[in-house]
């Protein structure tokens, strides 16, 4: 049963135990904390809102998107996923991606209605896994013009000061008087080396967070979010507002989970997005994790040389990164692909400009970067088309990759050991350390070139291979092959609109 309430602003004591639950449910893992075990879902591709909408869309189906995600909810959990990041929430237009919010706190939208958002967000719970809300507040789109915003109701003085709608003879809000505009971007210069602002996104309104009622009605949507079932937060493009206002939403809301998605090439920069979005100042163990393109990168561009795995031997991308003494591996999130890299398409079906092929395709490319990114130390990502759609061989050999992982207790800190006597075969070879053994793991070659034994390893039995790569597991006692332990169900929790939650000042510094 789909329970949707709307209340009053009549304060009972549920709103208190509500509140409570939210601030001790984030606790145990408040923003991953350090040594994440969890693995996530990319639960989307950039054409998942198409689905349902069988007019515009031939062939796709009647079944909006929400209702695909809750129908695999069992399947998720079996596949051992932890988290799925789920795409933009809010009301974005009647045929949207979603990323370009209209109304934040209407929660019907292109991939479903509300009852189906609830639904499915319910059924995942049930089956464990913890949904993460794609948050898009760096900019925002009116309802028909360029500034008219809704639900919440803002005017330009949440606009920053120099956006392109104040600018363009073309908007209705041209030339708006400096004193009704927003704050100018900030600068971030605490943390990024290009001495200028924070990016502005010509696409669309950028959002001024040094405004009150904007951090106040941004907090608010979160609880909403919160309320309905999700319990984690993807961040979509934080460089364009600074990282300060990520530990403010997310010392607030206290989600389970935090990612941001900083500009691709900035790796230096989004270390120190990393450490300004601490909820506990100079505290790493509380900030938010990164997406790790630079290990995406270095994957995608090497595939076959195996001999850049090995970075300066203690990995790559920011999970190489001990900068500074810190062990930033803890803050990355892995993946090989996303909604905005490889193959898409226009809503004609023709191919995306530079989005005409796959980075990794459906042969030993992409299983050689799962059984990468599978074994290694961040929080690893599988995208939704290479798990459901790319074939039962593929995924049975993901599924098998993270039972692996998950059997020896990998998790976002742990220690790498590189293989030299592998490196020196011209393949690549790791021993990974686990909570519950070791795995390892070798990409490139053959059981002549490298297995465990070749390093003096003992004890370990085989937990996944495929084309150019293999896996081992040892755990105490040498058992045969185990399959790692399903998840819980989680706690529903019930559902408020935006307004009824009260924000105290206190919460918006």
């Amino acid at each position: 049963m789909v329970s949707i309430m709307k209340k009053t602003k009549f304060r009972p004591i549920s709103y208190f135990l509500l509140i409570l639950f939210f601030l001790f449910s984030g606790l145990a893992y408040a923003q991953s904390g350090f040594e994440d075990d969890r693995v996530m879902l990319q639960g989307f591709y950039w054409e998942s809102y198409r689905h349902g909408n069988p007019e515009r869309f031939p062939g796709v189906g009647q079944k909006k998107w929400y209702e695909i995600v809750k129908d695999q909810s069992p399947a998720i959990r079996a596949g051992r996923f932890d988290l799925i990041w789920l795409p933009p929430p809010s009301f974005a237009g009647e045929i949207s991606a979603g990323y370009n919010p209209r109304e934040y706190f209407n929660l019907n939208n292109t991939y479903g209605n509300l009852q189906q958002h609830r639904a499915m967000l319910e059924n995942l719970l049930r089956n464990g896994v913890e949904p993460v809300a794609d948050i898009v507040i760096n900019h925002r789109d009116g309802v028909r013009g360029w500034a008219d915003f809704k639900n919440p109701d803002w005017d330009t003085w949440a606009i920053t000061a120099g956006d392109e709608a104040f600018l363009n003879p073309d908007s209705e809000v041209y030339n708006t008087p400096e004193s009704q505009r927003g704050a100018a971007e900030e600068s971030p210069a605490d943390y990024a080396g290009h001495g200028g602002t924070t990016y502005g996104y010509g696409s669309f309104r950028d959002l001024d967070h040094t405004n009150k009622t904007v951090r106040r009605d941004i907090i608010r949507y979160l609880l909403q979010l919160k309320s309905l079932g999700y319990r984690g937060w993807r961040y979509d493009m934080v460089h364009g507002y600074h990282a300060r206002w990520i530990a403010l939403y997310n010392r607030a809301t206290h989600p389970t989970f935090s990612v941001g998605e900083y500009d691709w090439a900035a790796h230096p920069e989004q270390r120190g997005w990393i450490w300004h979005t601490a909820t506990t100042p100079d505290d790493l163990t509380t900030s938010s994790n990164v997406f790790d393109f630079t290990t995406f990168f270095i994957l995608k561009d090497n595939k076959g040389n195996y001999g850049a795995l090995y970075g300066y031997g203690n990995g790559i991308g920011m999970v190489g990164d001990n900068s500074d003494g810190h062990p930033w591996k803890n803050r990355s999130v892995t993946f090989i692909k996303n909604h905005d890299t490889g193959y898409r398409t226009n809503e004609d079906g023709s191919p995306q400009k530079n989005h005409e092929s796959e980075d990794f395709l459906n042969d030993w490319q992409v299983e050689q970067g799962y059984a990468y990114i599978l074994t290694h130390p961040g929080v690893p990502t599988v995208f939704w088309k290479h798990y459901f759609d790319w074939g039962d061989e593929l995924k049975n050999k993901i599924t098998a990759l993270i039972n692996a992982r998950k059997v020896a207790g990998v998790h976002a800190g742990s220690v790498l050991h590189t293989q030299h006597n592998a490196r020196q075969k011209g393949i690549y070879a790791a021993l990974v350390k686990g909570r519950h053994g070791d795995l390892y793991v070798r990409i490139g070659g053959s059981d002549e070139d490298w297995q465990p034994f070749y390093s003096n390893y003992h004890d370990y039995r085989e937990y996944a291979h495929g084309s150019g790569w293999k896996v081992w597991v040892k755990v105490g006692g040498n058992p045969p092959v185990r399959q790692a332990p399903l998840k819980e169900a989680l706690p529903i929790p019930e559902y408020h609109e935006a307004n009824w939650f009260d924000v105290p000042d206190a919460w918006l510094e």
